[in-house]
């Protein structure tokens, strides 16, 4: 097995074309790889990493490891990774690795050290990379490494991708900090700010999400803040964004998490209040202004209908 995996690796890293599809070796052994999922396999491709010389082959055994071992996000994997990190010296590679690393979920006692180390380097990717593999971790001192990082950078990437990774990584420790960015001038650090917020603190924050939806900044994670920890008291709010939306053309069709739209997004929290005269208002503008609707906006109007009789 050791040596049929040795070849796989070697085609990964082989560009010549073969077949009459114009196909490369290394584009082939890719596809193969998307079918390996055996576990009993980790152990060997261990071993080949360990004792490779090829560093090109090294990379490629980094992958498959991490093919097979974040189905299940193996922490005998994760460990082994995260040892590697420290005797490669390829810069690409262990961008790779730290890349790879950023998917694993990090339980408490998960040592970190080997990415604290790139967290200052020089490199700006290399700093970047680090940042983000600090991603899924519960971890105390991972949080106050990012915290650090937002007291003390004034790099744009940095905040930016300290912010993204606290989304997973963040608790209530480190919340007052992120907040302060909500105010930031630019408009992603300010989004990833509110995103990592609405992930830690949930409903705790609505009146923070009604207040971003009211100055109309950060509009698309404040809307799912207000609809999914608000009542009926809200309604004026998610009418009045929904009145934003259609006051215009859109050029840019933008969804969420589950494919829905902003207008989408609005429209399944107003029709939980069928009796409320707003809400039949709003779907005699909606149906006016349908040539400003998205085909999937349309389709649901279509499917979701109100007794507007009685307004």
């Amino acid at each position: 097995m050791k040596s049929d995996l040795g070849n796989l690796i070697s085609q990964m890293c082989d560009r010549t074309i073969e077949g009459s599809n114009n196909e490369t070796v290394a584009y082939n052994a890719y596809r193969k790889i998307d079918e390996i999922k055996d576990e009993n396999l980790l152990p060997i491709l261990f071993d080949i990493a360990d004792n490779e010389l090829d560093e090109n082959k090294r990379d490629k055994a980094y992958y498959i490891i991490s093919k097979i071992a974040l189905i299940k996000s193996d922490s005998k994997s994760l460990n082994f990774l995260l040892q590697r990190l420290n005797k490669e010296k390829n810069k690409v590679i262990i961008e790779n690795l730290l890349n790879i690393i950023s998917s694993f979920e990090k339980p408490n006692e998960t040592d970190l050290g080997n990415i604290f180390s790139f967290l200052y380097n020089k490199s700006k990717t290399l700093r970047y990379r680090a940042i983000q593999a600090l991603k899924n971790c519960n971890s105390n001192e991972c949080e106050d490494k990012l915290v650090y990082i937002l007291e003390n950078s004034t790099n744009h990437y940095d905040l930016l991708y300290t912010l993204q990774t606290l989304f997973s990584s963040g608790s209530q420790r480190s919340l007052s900090k992120i907040k302060e960015f909500i105010n930031h001038s630019k408009q992603e650090i300010s989004a990833s700010a509110l995103g990592a917020t609405y992930n830690i603190a949930g409903e705790k924050e609505l009146p923070l999400y009604i207040e971003q939806l009211k100055k109309g900044k950060n509009k698309f994670t404040a809307l799912e803040g207000v609809v999914n920890f608000g009542n009926n008291e809200v309604i004026p709010n998610v009418v009045k964004r929904i009145k934003e939306l259609i006051s215009k053309k859109r050029n840019i069709e933008v969804v969420g998490l589950y494919g829905y739209t902003e207008l989408i997004i609005a429209m399944n929290f107003l029709i939980k209040f069928p009796e409320d005269k707003a809400v039949s208002e709003v779907y005699y503008l909606l149906e006016a202004k349908k040539d400003f609707l998205w085909e999937s906006e349309k389709e649901w109007l279509k499917n979701n209908t109100i007794n507007k009789g009685n307004h």
